[in-house]
């Protein structure tokens, strides 16, 4: 409350004039200020009493730079201690709950007496469930770290309890009030370390990487010095560290991205990147160097993108990664592509395919001959979903023969070859050699260019099957695609069977899934993408949601793994006569919802209340 509210309250209860209120009250006021400044207390019976506490000068060290101190003067804050009998009262008559009592909160929050503990936190292990309340970026900066949540507060530990700049802000990103702990520097650096689950092993590692001067510099040593530190020094040691948390970790990517002082680390898990640790500047070189001799690239090359692969054995499976360079202005990012072999092809069903779209998917790649497209952007599993189809396909009867950028998964009894453009080893190239090599399955890893696509549909049109895949963001957009490669539309119509559009959803951790209630308006129109899918589609009885409450098994995010959500472009009669037409991608695209096609939409919607996934996700991925 404020002072005018006091005012304006004691006016109406007592029928004095305003203007006689607040000059009683600043007289009472200037009384109580007086009596403090020499010293003394003032007590109010029945109502409570006055006092003034000193606070003494004190050197304090800055939090956010060590290195840095400053001066807190003294200074006299009053304080006001309310007597049993006006406790009692206020219990006993409550006041009435005022419409905004915002101002009344943050006079208070200033206001109030700090009773702080000391907590050691050397031997704490914090879950990673209560880490995720408060971004690393935050706690970093703020020097505040959190414990534990209890009775709708988080326990937070600190070094400066006083920063009210810190309580207040972290206040208001939580959205929960504060218990505070008192803690050293070191204490919440050993927390602060947590967030990036990086082993013992490897602080030592980048401790020790600080130390070495033998560390190659950003000018570019020779070849033969660096491999002779890249092997035995710290960077090498780091590198490995993150390959394997990497792979353990399921994450599809390693992002090495250079900043301006320092490195940041990011994997890539579910589709979702994420920073994994931040490295010191000075090991930047001889990171890049090391995976640069692991990949065979030129050490010495820093102004050109380059590329790579390289194989390694962890936890006794074969692991390929692709690596890519990329020079930015802070030095050189690279990319790392994970390829785990250990896991296996999976199937039509596992990724995800099912109902009218997997019945349709399933007739057209039994066919004799014709293509068949799988449409997508970068990353939604195009090439697995090929790999699924030659599974499904292969027998001892036929010869089944690939071209791909690289080989991600080594299949028995099917021919695989690597396109490598250094030797003019193209996709074209390859594919003019594969159809002299009597094949009947052709899977050809992308249609990039008109050379390409002409040598499939020709492939396609001379009795062979053909799989490949397109960057398109849905299955009807695949002919207007292949028609600005400048493919003629009877071409299209007389090779291509089907086109599949797909995308990524993070699946929900089965560790932790529970039902949840959505907003009226996102149940309704969930409701309304329903109610459009054909009839001969199976739907559900009762729409539920689902959502993962966060645990261990999934690191407190919810989701574990990914599942597909497709959607099947057959190519029938009435659209065959639509594309002679030239039509548009969203007038071929509604037609063949007419003729049954159900949309990558619809068929995150079914996953949605089949509990597989949630609407989050499916609006994250297909959302235009």
């Amino acid at each position: 409350m404020t002072s005018t509210d006091l005012k304006r309250a004691i006016a109406q209860k007592t029928a004095i004039p305003p203007e006689v209120v607040a000059k009683t009250l600043d007289i009472i006021q200037q009384t109580i200020s007086t009596e403090l400044s020499t010293g003394r207390s003032v007590n109010f019976p029945g109502f409570g009493n006055f006092v003034l506490i000193k606070y003494p000068p004190r050197t304090i060290k800055d939090v956010r730079n060590p290195a840095k101190t400053y001066l807190s003067l003294e200074k006299n804050k009053a304080k006001f201690r309310p007597s049993l009998d006006f406790k009692k009262e206020l219990l006993e008559k409550p006041t009435p709950p005022k419409q905004d009592t915002t101002p009344e909160k943050e006079n208070n929050s200033f206001d109030q007496t700090i009773n702080v503990c000391y907590v050691d936190l050397s031997k704490t292990t914090v879950p990673k469930k209560i880490l995720n309340l408060l971004p690393e970026h935050i706690a970093r900066h703020y020097q505040i770290v959190p414990l534990e949540e209890k009775n709708n507060k988080i326990v937070v530990a600190m070094i400066d309890p006083e920063d009210r700049e810190a309580i207040e802000f972290v206040k208001k990103k939580t959205g929960m009030d504060l218990d505070i702990r008192l803690c050293t520097q070191a204490d919440l650096n050993h927390v602060l370390e947590q967030y990036s689950a990086v082993s013992g092993e490897l602080k030592k590692i980048i401790e020790s990487a600080e130390e070495d001067e033998e560390i190659p510099t950003q000018k570019g040593p020779s070849k033969e010095k660096v491999e002779e530190i890249t092997e035995t020094a710290p960077a090498a040691k780091i590198v490995q560290s993150l390959i394997k948390r990497a792979v353990r970790e399921k994450a599809s990517d390693i992002h090495i991205e250079p900043q301006e002082e320092e490195i940041i680390v990011r994997f890539r898990e579910d589709g979702i990147l994420k920073e994994i640790i931040k490295l010191p500047k000075e090991i930047q070189s001889g990171i890049s160097s090391r995976i640069k001799i692991l990949s065979d690239m030129k050490i010495d090359e820093t102004r050109l993108p380059q590329d790579g692969r390289f194989q390694t054995v962890l936890d006794g499976a074969e692991v390929d990664f692709r690596v890519s360079t990329l020079p930015t202005v802070n030095g050189e990012k690279v990319v790392m592509r994970i390829l785990d072999k250990s896991a296996g092809i999976l199937t039509l069903e596992q990724l995800g395919l099912r109902g009218s779209a997997f019945v349709t998917l399933e007739d057209n790649i039994h066919k004799a001959h014709g293509m068949v497209l799988v449409t997508g952007p970068t990353g939604s599993g195009k090439t697995t979903t090929l790999y699924a189809v030659i599974d499904k396909i292969q027998s001892v009867g036929i010869n089944i023969v690939t071209l791909e950028d690289p080989v991600e998964y080594r299949m028995p009894r099917v021919n695989q070859s690597q396109v490598y453009t250094k030797i003019n080893f193209t996709f074209a190239n390859g594919l003019r050699s594969i159809v002299r090599q009597d094949p009947d399955v052709i899977m050809i890893g992308e249609i990039r260019d008109y050379e390409t696509a002409d040598m499939a549909i020709h492939a396609a049109l001379t009795g062979h099957v053909v799989l490949s895949t397109l960057h398109t963001n849905d299955a009807a957009g695949a002919i207007p695609r292949m028609m600005d490669m400048k493919i003629e539309p009877f071409l299209i119509n007389s090779s291509v069977n089907c086109i599949v559009a797909q995308r990524l959803c993070r699946r929900i951790c089965d560790n932790c899934k529970e039902e949840m209630t959505v907003d009226s308006s996102e149940q309704k129109l969930a409701e309304e993408e329903l109610k459009k899918m054909p009839e001969k589609e199976k739907r559900p009885e009762k729409i539920q949601f689902f959502h993962g409450k966060g645990c261990e098994n999934c690191n407190g995010t919810g989701y574990k793994g990914r599942i597909g959500i497709f959607e099947v472009f057959d190519l029938k009669d009435n659209l065959k006569e639509l594309v002679a037409k030239r039509a548009s991608g969203t007038i071929l695209g509604q037609e063949a919802i007419k003729n049954g096609m159900v949309t990558m939409k619809q068929d995150g919607f079914l996953k949605v209340v089949d509990g597989l996934t949630t609407l989050e996700e499916v609006w994250r991925v297909t959302k235009d």
